[in-house]
């Protein structure tokens, strides 16, 4: 009985507790009196930054949600040439209006260098240095044409690779595959409206001396032709914008016996809904481009897009909602 009588008498009192503890709520800040107290004896500052340091944790949306969607999605293919091999210029600025779904598989303001491997998922693409290339000057020749859009960059390139390593293949451990995967992950985001493929060096060498990076010289038209049906295949639009550039012309050819082989089948393959941009003319390093190049190179391949329209007639416009722009930053 006495054991009942003292379950009563704390069940009361829980209930008491309960109803003043709710009308206090109702009728005073119960929080903001506790933080006062935490105040005065010098603690809320810290579970303060505690709370802080746990939201700043949390993924944070980085491209707005009226802007979700409207992307347009470049997918950048190739090798070193597209990875992007000059040293990073000091006024290379950042645009609100360029996004670059990262090698981490996470969506972020584009910057030098876009194809940075930092937290890199697909380990097959992964490359140690990559540099300032024709992409970043790509998309800001875009929006300089038209600042009332945006634009998503994917980039799948690696250094090295030969036009057989791009052979279709659904593996996410092949550089065909884990493309696809990394559009299909970044496809929420906007439209895929174009592919750039910069690639054809490795290729120029001889596979006697380098078998393992296996060269196909004699095939690399083919192997091209082959390359853009399976992939605008598997990524849904048969028409969509291929642009391609050709390679470049460096001081010195040795060990490179293959070189005008590869550059004469890319002047004279015609790829439907595609185009061609000359790299012959520009200044180099090596069988790499000066930042000079590299921005000239995206330029050239943003006015080729012109001339081969959008690839579909239902394409997205992909355009700030309302009108509306984002002006170019200054930051670096």
């Amino acid at each position: 009985m006495k054991l009942f009588r003292t379950f009563t008498a704390l069940a009361l009192t829980l209930l008491c507790g309960a109803g003043i503890g709710i009308v206090l709520q109702k009728n005073t800040d119960v929080s903001q009196h506790a933080a006062n107290h935490l105040r005065r004896f010098g603690w809320y500052p810290q579970s303060a930054r505690s709370a802080v340091r746990l939201q700043d944790a949390l993924p944070q949306p980085v491209i707005p949600q009226r802007l979700q969607g409207r992307l347009k999605l470049y997918v950048l293919v190739g090798q070193s040439n597209m990875v992007g091999m000059a040293e990073i210029p000091a006024d290379v600025a950042t645009s609100a209006n360029i996004y670059t779904f990262g090698n981490d598989y996470r969506w972020a303001i584009a910057k030098a260098p876009v194809d940075s491997s930092v937290d890199q998922v697909d380990l097959v693409s992964a490359d140690e240095m990559p540099g300032f290339g024709p992409a970043l000057p790509f998309a800001q020749t875009l929006i300089a044409q038209n600042n009332n859009q945006i634009i998503g960059l994917i980039p799948c390139a690696r250094n090295g690779a030969s036009i057989t390593d791009w052979e279709k293949s659904p593996s996410d451990q092949s550089l065909y595959g884990s493309c696809l995967k990394r559009i299909r992950a970044a496809s929420p985001m906007g439209t895929v409206s174009g592919i750039l493929f910069f690639q054809g060096e490795a290729d120029a060498i001889d596979p006697q001396q380098f078998p393992s990076l296996r060269p196909d010289a004699d095939a690399w038209a083919e192997k091209f032709a082959t390359f853009a049906y399976n992939f605008r295949s598997d990524i849904g639009n048969p028409r969509l914008p291929l642009l391609y550039a050709q390679l470049g012309q460096p001081d010195d050819l040795e060990g490179l016996p293959n070189w005008d082989s590869v550059q004469t089948q890319q002047e004279n393959i015609r790829i439907s809904d595609g185009a061609m941009i000359v790299t012959k003319d520009l200044p180099m390093n090596g069988i790499y481009f000066t930042a000079d190049s590299y921005k000239v190179i995206g330029q050239r391949f943003a006015d080729a897009l012109a001339t081969v329209g959008t690839g579909s007639e239902n394409a997205a416009t992909s355009e700030f909602p309302d009108g509306e722009s984002l002006p170019a930053e200054a930051t670096q």
